[in-house]
């Protein structure tokens, strides 16, 4: 049982906004945070701190995670840890359990996910974090942890080799997160599965409205086409991305096919007015009802 005020928890992550955005998590809920770069560096605050819990990100330099983990079961450490990490194989969890690890968290980080591992972890070591707690009130970020969550999501979903390397969110004018979205065509077989628009989707569904004006976007690369209409019409006045088209031009054929078309005196698909009677007649009984939806 910890004798010090405060529940330490050290948070070792060698992408400083990454680290960042896991320390604003974890202090929302008033535990006290000490940060460290790699394996090495993370030894030296064990060493000096009394720390109650570890997140501890696999993939460092010169030492990472595991590294961390051999030293702890040499020097016969009992510290609760976190594995944090991009890697879902089954050797990563068959050597993370012969490590001792107790629980591994995969990037992108969720962030109630992350609040109720520590808890449940904390309360099987015989802590009570609720007491302390502070404000358990949604987590806001600043821009650049919000574009490195995008860019998480982007490499996760293509690791995952569940979609292209795209990923977005969507925030509130407050910065708390609303939807977030990950390149779903070839996995769920919609061609209207773009990052931005499932982002979008899962924003105006929460919010239960298709008025985004007082949102924030943020993109691993520049909005598709559909995904920039979409923006247009849902009213979002800013949109942060990391890549450019150009950028990434060899994997975003179609996007240009799409200009192109756009832009052709002798585009591909042609368009044919039919029905124009009936279908005026069916909008002028709509526009005479009492009570319509016109979105």
């Amino acid at each position: 049982m910890t004798d010090h005020p405060f529940i330490n928890i050290l948070i070792a992550e060698d992408n400083d906004v990454s680290r960042e955005m896991m320390t604003s998590i974890v202090k929302t809920q008033g535990f006290q945070t000490f940060g460290a770069i790699d394996g090495s560096s993370a030894i030296r605050v064990i060493e000096d701190q009394e720390i109650d819990l570890a997140l501890i990100d696999l993939n460092m330099s010169p030492k990472g995670g595991f590294d961390f983990m051999k030293y702890l079961m040499v020097n016969s450490i009992d510290l609760p840890v976190i594995i944090v990490t991009a890697d879902d194989s089954s050797d990563l969890l068959l050597e993370a359990n012969n490590l001792g690890v107790k629980q591994i968290l995969h990037k992108p980080i969720d962030p109630n996910r992350l609040i109720k591992m520590i808890h449940r972890i904390l309360k099987g070591q015989g802590l009570n974090p609720q007491p302390i707690a502070v404000d358990t009130h949604e987590t806001t970020f600043t821009p650049e942890q919000l574009m490195q969550h995008a860019i998480d999501l982007a490499d996760n979903n293509a690791r995952s080799k569940k979609g292209g390397p795209f990923g977005a969110v969507i925030v509130d004018k407050d910065g708390r997160i609303l939807g977030e979205g990950k390149n779903g065509i070839t996995s769920r077989a919609d061609p209207t599965a773009h990052a931005e628009v499932m982002a979008i989707r899962q924003a105006a569904e929460k919010l239960n409205s298709s008025d985004l004006k007082d949102c924030v976007l943020y993109c691993s690369s520049e909005p598709t086409m559909m995904g920039k209409s979409l923006i247009i019409s849902v009213g979002i006045p800013k949109v942060y991305y990391g890549l450019t088209h150009n950028d990434i031009k060899s994997i975003r054929a179609s996007e240009e096919k799409v200009r192109e078309e756009l832009t052709s005196e002798k585009p591909q698909t042609s368009y044919e007015q039919l029905g124009n009677d009936a279908a005026m007649k069916m909008f002028r009984h709509w526009e005479e009802q009492d009570e319509k939806v016109a979105d």
